[in-house]
């Protein structure tokens, strides 16, 4: 279901429990102070795996394609109460906020959370390409 506020910190993806940040581009960790060390390996994970989308400028479709905003709930409540229509088996969870993506990420990250983050990530930029090149005159390839 599409969330209709003007910023994540006023819609209902945002917790107070959120007293930490890393913005990078378009990409938008939030966390708990204490999930430091998992925000940052998210982030430089992140970094490695889309490090071919950062160097080539013909994917700037991420940039335009309006902000991930990746939220590291600290507790199994505040992530059901932030994402209620969620399964409650859902470790990694995928919705919109306008022209923005939230994926919720519940509790503590493992292996399987990183593949899951992985998975949602690559379904926003598969279609945010797919938008950007279906923009783009028919002359010009990526």
């Amino acid at each position: 279901m599409k969330e209709n506020a003007t910023f994540v910190t006023q819609s209902k993806f945002f917790s107070p429990v959120f007293n930490a940040a890393i913005f990078d581009g378009p990409i938008r960790i939030y966390f708990a102070q204490h999930q430091e060390s998992q925000a940052l390996k998210v982030y430089f994970n992140l970094q490695e795996r889309y490090k071919h989308l950062r160097e080539n400028e013909r994917y700037n479709f991420v940039k335009r394609g309006g902000n991930i905003f990746i939220m590291l709930y600290p507790s199994i409540e505040t992530f059901e109460i932030c994402f209620n229509s969620a399964p409650k088996t859902a470790l990694v969870v995928k919705d919109r906020l306008d022209l923005d993506y939230v994926i919720g990420v519940r509790n503590i990250l493992n292996e399987q959370s990183f593949a899951l983050i992985y998975e949602k990530l690559d379904e926003i930029t598969m279609r945010q390409r797919a938008v950007f090149e279906s923009l783009l005159p028919p002359s010009v390839n990526l």
